[in-house]
């Protein structure tokens, strides 16, 4: 992987639809993710092609979560400030959750990407990184559903495999596996009972309910009881992938704890390698003053902070560190970077972690903003 200076961020050029229908493409690889609604607790509407023909096997998609104490789960909704965009690469959209239900306890961003492996295959990426932005730790349970009528037909799937992934069928001969990552719980069952786990007025947790399954296809994975310390980032990811093995998924994963909740670290492409192709991915910052400087720190292992430099956590382990990227933000306070993946083999599954500063006298060191880390692991197709 390699470097080159980008002289633009990739927000800067997205296309904003604020409660809309997301469309992402990639060849053939098609996914929509439906209109997000202030009130409902449904499920948002899916559609999702892989082939010329474009038959949909998607019904429904969505994340919950229930913080310690909560009556029942919660969607995540069109409440608190919420920004939509769509990258002008088509690959990329993300909802931007400034103040989830307005509680004033977290914050959360939920990513697509889609890359198309193949004629009628290819991969959906569906990421959740949620931040807590109170003043004392936050536990909270987290939640992805998904409801698939593979190729357009109902009552016919067959589902086989564990609690961390999902192989749905159908006897028109299309495969699509439901992964999740560092899951807990999971449950398969007839339509509409998953969803009403989630949906109804009570407290709810999976009930652990395993393949294989023979019916309409529903399931859901549950991250449990996972404590956020103020403005500490967790991600949760789950793949959607269609007549394809994903043997090595490309990740994007936020973990720690900044100084605060307004600067992040984000991306809006996917670190990919193609034997076919060089691909490039940015890590971006925003979220700071304009015209400061910053510095964008790029190392090859993760790290729980410990004195280093006063005022200063280091979410990357300094030792590892083997590139310090500078520069002056722009006047709508972003950074960005752009990394080339060369067309090799070799980087699959290769880990680097990220973690970006910004200038600030106003920050609670006196001096300056950090984000939490960020850790990327290379895919291929």
């Amino acid at each position: 992987m390699s470097h080159s200076r980008s002289l633009l961020c990739a927000t800067d050029l997205s296309v904003a639809i604020p409660a809309q229908a997301l469309t992402l493409s990639d060849g053939n690889m098609n996914f929509v993710t439906g209109i997000l609604s202030a009130t409902a607790q449904t499920p948002r509407t899916l559609a999702l092609r892989a082939d010329a023909l474009a038959i949909n096997h998607g019904f429904e998609h969505w994340w919950y979560y229930r913080i310690a104490g909560d009556p029942r789960e919660f969607s995540f909704r069109n409440l608190g400030g919420v920004t939509s965009s769509v990258a002008p690469s088509n690959d990329h959209a993300d909802r931007d959750f400034a103040n989830v239900d307005n509680r004033n306890l977290l914050k959360a961003s939920l990513d697509f990407d889609t890359y198309n492996a193949g004629p009628a295959s290819g991969v959906v990426i569906s990421r959740m990184t949620v931040m807590n932005t109170s003043n004392a730790p936050v536990t909270l349970n987290v939640f992805c559903y998904t409801d698939l009528d593979i190729a357009g037909t109902f009552g016919d799937d067959t589902c086989t495999g564990t609690n961390s992934s999902h192989f749905v069928s159908d006897p028109s001969g299309v495969q699509i596996e439901i992964r999740a990552i560092g899951n807990d719980l999971s449950e398969v069952a007839a339509y509409p009972i998953v969803r009403n786990r989630l949906t109804n007025v009570t407290v709810d947790n999976l009930n652990g309910a395993l393949p294989p399954f023979a019916g309409d296809y529903s399931g859901a994975f549950q991250w449990q009881n996972r404590t956020l310390q103020p403005f500490e980032q967790r991600t949760f990811t789950i793949a959607m992938a269609v007549d394809t093995a994903a043997a090595s998924l490309p990740l994007v994963e936020h973990y720690g704890a900044g100084n605060g909740s307004s600067f992040e670290i984000h991306t809006t492409t996917t670190p990919l390698q193609d034997n076919t192709q060089v691909r490039g991915v940015a890590l971006q910052m925003k979220g700071a003053l304009p015209g400061v400087e910053h510095r964008i720190v790029l190392g090859l292992a993760p790290w729980i902070p410990a004195p280093f430099i006063p005022g200063l956590d280091f979410w990357v382990e300094p030792v590892s560190i083997i590139a310090v990227y500078a520069g002056i933000t722009s006047p709508t306070g972003e950074a960005s970077e752009l990394f080339v993946i060369p067309p090799s083999p070799y980087f699959s599954g290769f880990n680097v972690f990220f973690q970006v500063f910004s200038v600030d006298a106003a920050a609670p060191n006196g001096y300056a903003y950090f984000s939490p880390g960020m850790r990327w692991r290379i895919g291929k197709l």
